[in-house]
């Protein structure tokens, strides 16, 4: 996975995100446009229950006005549910993102391993095909010349 993978998952992430508050925010639209309407029918309730008795009148209105409470803490409760939702849902795919990530430098770092030991091998093949390095019987040979070269200060000297 290299970096243009990972930023069109992040795209991904962000739409998805977006996707999941506009629908949120749709449901508690609707969810508010029917409780206006509640509202607006409670409203021609009491206009055409003028004529009943005043005490009619007044339960009408008193549990018209408990429904619309009901309906108002439900909608903030859905509202509130949908928003932990989009959290959740946007954090996961965020951890997703992060393990997607920490396995593809996984991956490179074992890569790069392979190399420099593939590396050391066609550097072996290439001193034994030039002879620098032979059997001398029973026993590894290096060829290091007459004014060998020191690598380092461990005693080790380039074969030539």
């Amino acid at each position: 996975m290299d970096s243009n993978d990972l930023q069109e998952l992040a795209l991904r992430l962000a739409a998805f995100t977006d996707l999941l508050e506009q629908r949120a925010d749709r449901v508690a639209d609707i969810t508010e446009a029917n409780a206006h309407a509640v509202e607006s029918a409670a409203i021609t309730l009491t206009e055409q229950g003028r004529g009943l008795s005043t005490s009619a009148v007044s339960a009408i209105r008193d549990e018209t006005r408990t429904a619309m409470q009901a309906l108002h803490a439900d909608i903030a409760a859905s509202r509130s549910a949908q928003r932990r939702f989009a959290t959740v849902a946007s954090s996961a795919l965020v951890v997703a993102a992060v393990i997607a990530v920490g396995g593809s430098a996984w991956m490179i770092w074992q890569s790069r391993q392979e190399v420099r030991r593939a590396e050391f091998a066609q550097a072996i093949l290439q001193a034994t095909r030039s002879g620098a390095i032979t059997m001398c019987g029973d026993e590894v040979c290096v060829r290091v010349g007459n004014k060998p070269k020191r690598a380092s200060a461990d005693g080790y000297v380039i074969a030539e």
